[in-house]
């Protein structure tokens, strides 16, 4: 059977991005692929007129190049950064108590707030502090973390007496573990870990890793793959339900279990922040950043169904 023409195909890509369903079957299309990228960045546009004479004009187009870049990832960086968002000052004070932290950098934001990033174990995350977040469009609210610690008990305590809650005590777990619980003054979950066994993630997983919870948790899954190029290195599944999956995005894991939403914001660094940017909006994700050229390099940011965000970026050469 012949393939059917590129206007038509582009007539329903078109459909599925204003309707913010899942057209990402269109990036593996070589002819349809540029097309539907413009038609997601352009989707929120206003006026339906514009929407027609938009898809006139794809219509007519059979041919755009897309230029591919290294990926620049900082040193002591993986792929994905959590960037963790408070009120004030503190939460990096907790973390050099309880975890060992040390302070890597610290300096005013472009929006006036404090921007820190810190080093636990072989791990890098990024604070924010002020109620001004990147562009204003990143909110404040807590977390959760998977940490290897080499003594879970001896951490528990040291959390509880840095200001943390109790989640739950120390104790040996059914997935080769003792772990134990918190909330830090700050709302963010840590599940701080000491492997017993070969069964044990920790040979899978930095010191910290981020932990996200959802709701439709294999749906979810399925985005990440389509938005992020994310891979599922394993999961567990019980009842039908997705319960626990180990996602790998460039060099960098994510946990992913069903459970009360807790999304958060992370930074991801890629070679093409574009067409990463275009991808996750073809997916179904929102635009919060536009890919602009920023003092520190090139960066743009999507927010998904969850409120999870997801900020792409190359280094400028300064940063590195």
């Amino acid at each position: 059977m012949a393939e059917r023409a590129l206007t038509d195909r582009l007539d329903e890509t078109i459909d599925a991005i204003l309707a913010r369903g899942d057209a990402t079957a269109a990036l593996r299309d070589a002819e349809l692929a540029p097309l539907a990228r413009i038609a997601a960045d352009l989707r929120h546009w206003p006026s339906p007129a514009f929407k027609a004479r938009l898809r006139a004009q794809l219509q007519g187009r059979t041919t755009m190049t897309a230029t591919a870049t290294e990926t620049g990832i900082r040193e002591g960086f993986t792929t994905v950064t959590p960037y963790i968002r408070v009120r004030e000052e503190g939460l990096v004070e907790f973390l050099a108590q309880v975890f060992a932290a040390q302070e890597t950098f610290s300096g005013r934001g472009g929006g006036g707030g404090m921007h820190r990033e810190v080093r636990i174990g072989d791990s890098m995350l990024m604070i924010g502090e002020g109620v001004a977040g990147a562009g204003g469009v990143m909110p404040i609210r807590p977390v959760a973390f998977h940490v290897f610690v080499n003594d879970a008990d001896a951490t528990f305590t040291r959390a509880i007496a840095a200001g943390a809650v109790a989640l739950g005590a120390p104790a040996d777990r059914p997935y080769g573990e003792r772990a134990g619980f918190v909330r830090d003054p700050f709302g963010n979950h840590w599940y701080i870990a000491t492997p017993l066994g070969p069964e044990s993630l920790a040979h899978s997983l930095r010191t910290v890793t981020p932990s996200l919870h959802v709701k439709g948790a294999a749906e979810y899954l399925d985005f990440l793959k389509r938005a992020l190029g994310a891979v599922d290195e394993m999961r567990r599944d019980e009842g039908g339900q997705l319960r626990y999956a180990r996602l790998r995005v460039g060099d960098a894991a994510i946990e992913l279990g069903e459970g009360e939403p807790m999304p958060g914001s992370f930074l991801l660094y890629v070679g093409d922040p574009d067409a990463r940017y275009q991808q996750a909006l073809v997916a179904g994700a929102t635009s919060i950043m536009p890919i602009t050229d920023q003092p520190y390099g090139r960066m743009g940011g999507v927010e998904d169904a969850t409120g999870n965000q997801w900020f792409f970026s190359r280094p400028g050469a300064a940063s590195r």
